[in-house]
């Protein structure tokens, strides 16, 4: 009940605030018919720094116990609204426990665009599978070679060969490869993959010939402006179980560093 008559209150003031027509918008519901799933929420109209709409969303824990919630509209690219709700909820944080919607909304007056955070728009990520490599030096330098100063990562599981005619080529097998590599762009990408699928001598078979590789294509796709890269440099690490693999894999794989679906 508190938290509801302090929206009340401020919503009065933010109106008050943001008089002209149709700059505030009042969407309901009331305060004290306002659920967890359906909060009270209100629009207010900016022409600076460009013009927008902010929808603000009250929870019912606002203000003591959840910040308000940001969303912008416009005709503005992706990237900037994104840029635009992480600096009002960034700003809210500053704010814990008080009433901050206008005092957040303040913080767009001053705003330059061009200052925006917008991360690396265009990057393009490449995740491939080997099933088993023969030679896991050769694998390495083939590899580094190919992707030619690209950053890449490779998890791996070896292979004890002892007593097994299968490998009697063998030099530190290897098994369930994965390889992560970024690109600055899709044609780099592409130009990558093919290098990596056409090269004759990335392992050698079983006689200790070189060869090419057979790989999987696990994941190819365009990576949102801010997810994180793979580390620079070229680096490979071991993994012993399904487990450990997933831990190594998610963080860069689309679910958590792909383009969101469209709106």
């Amino acid at each position: 009940m508190a938290n509801a008559l302090l929206q009340v209150a401020e919503l009065k003031a933010l109106m008050k605030e943001f008089k002209g027509d149709g700059v505030f918008e009042f969407l309901g519901p009331k305060p004290a018919d306002a659920t967890d799933t359906n909060p009270t929420c209100l629009k207010i109209k900016r022409d600076v720094p460009v013009p927008m709409t902010v929808v603000v969303k009250m929870p019912v824990g606002y203000p003591a116990e959840a910040p308000p919630i940001f969303k912008v509209e416009g005709a503005l690219e992706d990237a900037i609204i994104e840029a635009i709700e992480e600096l009002l909820t960034r700003e809210a944080s500053y704010m814990p426990a008080m009433e901050c919607i206008s005092c957040v909304l303040q913080s767009l007056d001053g705003l330059d665009l061009s200052t925006l955070d917008l991360g690396q728009p265009g990057r393009c990520r490449s995740i491939f599978k080997v099933e088993l490599v023969n030679n896991s030096p050769v694998f390495s330098k083939s590899l580094k070679s190919c992707v030619n100063g690209l950053p890449c990562i490779w998890f791996f599981r070896t292979i004890g060969v002892q007593n097994n005619a299968k490998f009697s080529f063998a030099v530190d097998p290897l098994r369930a490869v994965y390889c992560i590599v970024d690109a600055p762009d899709k044609k780099s990408a592409g130009e990558f993959m093919k290098s990596i699928r056409t090269t004759g001598d990335v392992d050698c078979d079983m006689l200790g010939k070189p060869c090419k590789i057979q790989l999987t294509v696990v994941e190819e796709f365009e990576m949102a402006p801010k997810a994180t890269a793979v580390p620079d440099g070229f680096s490979g690490a071991e993994y012993r179980t399904d487990e450990d693999l997933d831990e190594l894999m998610n963080p860069f794989k689309a679910a958590a560093a792909g383009l969101p679906a469209k709106k």
